[in-house]
């Protein structure tokens, strides 16, 4: 922990910066309902106070950049640890950018076809589907992913989001299992990525390129893929939503994303 008084702050985004819920998806305008929720105008000045007082504030989460609601967006964050780990910037500047390669990607695509599962896939310049999706149900979609990826502009994809009991399987197989890494996320579905690709990982990242001006680092997060970002910081604080095991691994609890955790949290950290 840095005695410099500068503090570094990553902030987990789904259930912790703000919550959509899914059954309201469907009520919102349609380039609005794939995109991040956004903060409540309590955490949002919280957020703007900390960078204020001199500290740095990233975002690090699962979601690609692309899935970043403008409002989150426009907030003074000084960087992005994205799809979980996978692809990282400072600024203007890519840190990490580590894609599946496309030769385990058809291998991964072999074990869901033969399961019958679709699949989200996220890159840094968008997502697109495949056999309707994670959840199977969307029309009009490629059946390989490899037809897929072509449709984004890097031909890349980065993370897989797809049904838990699809994800539990891949990371079960003894060819592929091994270079792979599952967090569940709700509603059953799981996210999985390249085993190197973990918000720990982002984080090393950024800390590693700011050097002495990093300062003490704080962690904010809720769910399975925040046990890596809390194994890398000082501080870690679990939002009162969060899951048990996160909870019990955090230094702080704090209030649940309903009643501005973030910002209750930053407060008490006289970050804000």
């Amino acid at each position: 922990m840095s005695s410099s008084g500068k503090a570094t702050v990553f902030f987990d985004v789904d259930g912790t910066l703000g919550w959509t819920d899914p059954s309201k998806r469907d009520a919102m305008p349609e380039w609005e309902r794939g995109l991040s929720p956004t903060p409540s105008d309590r955490v949002a000045e919280a957020i703007r106070a900390l960078v204020a007082r001199g500290n740095h504030a990233f975002l690090c989460t699962g979601r690609s950049p692309e899935g970043i609601h403008p409002d989150l967006a426009a907030l003074p964050f000084s960087g992005m640890v994205a799809l979980a780990g996978a692809y990282v910037t400072l600024g203007a500047e890519v840190l990490r950018d580590c894609p599946i390669p496309p030769d385990l990607l058809d291998r991964i695509d072999e074990v869901l076809v033969a399961g019958g599962y679709g699949v989200l896939i996220e890159s840094a310049h968008g997502a697109v589907e495949a056999r309707g999706g994670a959840l199977g149900k969307r029309l009009g979609t490629p059946e390989t992913m490899a037809e897929a990826v072509r449709q984004i502009s890097d031909g890349c994809a980065y993370k897989l989001v797809i049904r838990t009991t699809a994800a539990d399987g891949l990371v079960s197989d003894p060819e592929i299992g091994p270079l792979l890494v599952a967090s569940r996320l709700e509603m059953g579905n799981s996210e999985v990525g390249l085993a190197c690709n973990t918000k720990k990982a982002g984080i090393e990242a950024v800390t590693e390129r700011l050097g002495d001006d990093v300062g003490t680092t704080y962690g904010f997060g809720d769910s399975e893929n925040d046990l890596t970002l809390f194994s890398e910081v000082d501080v870690s604080i679990a939002m009162g939503n969060a899951i048990p095991k996160v909870k019990a691994v955090a230094d702080y609890v704090t209030d649940s994303v309903s009643c501005d955790g973030v910002a209750t949290g930053l407060e008490h950290f006289h970050l804000a």
